[in-house]
């Protein structure tokens, strides 16, 4: 049921806009977890490394569950799935290492090297 807004009800438009902003920048709420997942999503958008071993992420998720981690998920490009065609990486998000380190360092390692090679086939 919608609720008509009182017609003295008034608000700036640019004031608006800029709480959207600080709200969005705000990532003060995010565990390790979180963060490495955000950044690696954002890092990963940008650079070509997957693309250089012809695979694509599929996904990257956070897992709350036994020991924090972030995991990507990734396969060889326009593959269907079947057993042995997805592959995960598992990032650590415990230990106190910031985020951006953790980021930075499975994006190097995956520009390096063919990470099917080391990652665990799902």
């Amino acid at each position: 049921m919608r609720v008509p807004v009182p017609a003295d009800v008034h608000f700036d438009a640019a004031q608006y806009d800029a709480e959207l902003v600080r709200a969005a920048a705000d990532v003060s709420w995010e565990e390790p977890v979180d963060s490495i997942a955000r950044l690696l999503a954002l890092e990963l958008a940008e650079a070509d490394c997957f693309e250089r071993w012809d695979c694509d992420v599929l996904s990257i998720r956070p897992q709350r569950a036994g020991a924090p981690r972030v995991e990507v998920h990734f396969g060889r490009r326009g593959a269907a799935w079947s057993p042995g065609t997805t592959f995960v990486h598992e990032l650590p998000a415990a230990g106190g290492e910031p985020a951006a380190n953790v980021v930075r360092r499975f994006v190097r390692m995956v520009t390096d090297n063919d990470p099917r090679e080391t990652a665990r086939p799902t």
